[in-house]
């Protein structure tokens, strides 16, 4: 998840604190681990991606697309972010056992939708969002373009922040079980 958030450049170690809602010895720790794999070095502006880290987020970014922020009124009631997973279908998706996983990052849940030709199915029952809420799955698709086998992950959260952490983390366990 840090590696993405360095994605655009030199941030704090306050600020990546503040951005993943965790301690700041936690987010030492992280770093860390990071700067001894090679990923990351810190300077006096702060932390900031290394070839090898850059490598591996131009690699993570083949699979994985957003955040995207947008208005879905009928599914969550409001603002939410969403993420594009790339390619990886719905064999062996603990769908509960990823909205834990959103939850545990900070959010409120998620959902997951898996595309299959022109609709966004619940993965759980494969009934297509459209059905019950059309407007927010072409909310979704315009914004993600979705291909077959692609998984549309929305956070569900009280803020923007909760949402695309709970988004992201959710996301990136999903690439790690593919």
């Amino acid at each position: 998840m840090m590696l993405l958030l360095l994605e655009d450049g030199v941030i704090g170690r306050k600020r990546l604190s503040e951005i993943m809602s965790i301690g700041e010895g936690s987010v030492r720790s992280l770093i860390r681990r990071l700067r001894e794999a090679g990923y990351l070095e810190v300077g006096r502006e702060g932390c900031y991606l290394t070839k090898k880290g850059r490598r591996e987020v131009k690699e993570l970014r083949r699979y994985l697309k957003g955040p995207v922020e947008l208005e879905l009124p009928s599914l969550v009631g409001g603002r939410a972010s969403a993420f594009l997973v790339r390619g990886v279908g719905e064999e062996g998706l603990d769908v509960v056992e990823l909205r834990d996983e959103a939850v545990r990052a900070g959010g409120r849940g998620a959902i997951i939708l898996l595309s299959r030709g022109k609709d966004l199915l619940f993965p759980e029952t494969m009934e297509p969002l459209g059905k019950y809420r059309p407007d927010d799955e072409s909310a979704l698709r315009t914004s993600l373009r979705p291909s077959d086998g692609d998984l549309v992950v929305v956070g569900l959260g009280g803020s923007s922040k909760e949402s695309r952490l709970a988004a992201l983390a959710v996301s990136l366990t999903i690439l790690e079980g593919s």
